[in-house]
């Protein structure tokens, strides 16, 4: 970080109509063209230049070192006083307000106009995209090798392709169990006509009957029923 000296000076200079080009030239081999840009786009937004980077969480062991307790210690007190927990992080599908509006009135609709033996036949579907490269936790996939260079001896280094192919897999839920999936090939689309050939006609209808008798209510996400 650059000193609070050459910060004032950029500011004089900038208060007197200066641009980083010119300040920049005055002060070579001080402080380059970019980052005093850079001030003074902060300065003249928030009126300072106030580069200090909040300090990061500390960890557990670090609280426990400075304040010269155990870590257990510290882990009681963060669970048992004050009552925290660790959490995964969850993905969800980041839906518009239609979309959640959409759920939220179809859930009306089978309240109000389905009889609870008819909420039972109902077969839910959706398809999904899945990519080949998959995916794996990064936080436990970890190697012990003597340096940096090694690492890809060790198969430390996972390589991902930037436009990865993707299949298609249908699968379809109910009260009674799952769907066998059906899963496209690679690059296959879901055209309305492989739709009708290879989903609906002949897969979806025979799994639904498997699944619930030949009477049940077909439904996909964000669509009209279809009995």
């Amino acid at each position: 970080m650059k000193s609070k000296d050459t910060q004032k000076v950029v500011l004089r200079m900038t208060d007197d109509g200066m641009s980083s080009l010119q300040i920049a030239k005055e002060l070579r081999k001080v402080v380059s063209e970019r980052t005093v840009r850079r001030w003074q786009i902060l300065y003249r937004s928030v009126g300072t230049i106030d580069l200090k980077i909040p300090p990061a969480r500390r960890s557990a062991r670090k609280l426990a070192n400075s304040l010269g307790v155990s870590k257990g210690t510290i882990g009681r007190i963060i669970h048992d006083d004050l009552h925290l927990h660790v959490y995964h992080a969850t993905i969800q599908s980041n839906l518009k307000d239609e979309h959640k509006q959409g759920r939220i009135s179809f859930a009306y609709w089978v309240r109000k106009s389905l009889r609870k033996q008819d909420q039972e036949k109902i077969l839910l579907f959706l398809e999904k995209y899945f990519e080949l490269d998959g995916t794996y936790n990064c936080e436990n996939d970890r190697v012990s090798t003597a340096c940096q260079q090694d690492v890809n001896e060790h198969k430390g280094i996972r390589w991902k392709a930037k436009f990865p192919k993707r299949i298609m897999i249908w699968l379809a839920v109910s009260k009674n169990g799952r769907s066998i999936p059906i899963i496209f090939k690679p690059g296959e689309t879901l055209t309305h006509e492989n739709y009708i050939k290879i989903v609906l006609a002949p897969h979806a209808l025979s799994e639904g009957r498997r699944l619930l008798d030949d009477d049940f209510i077909y439904q996909q996400d964000n669509t009209t029923p279809q009995a």
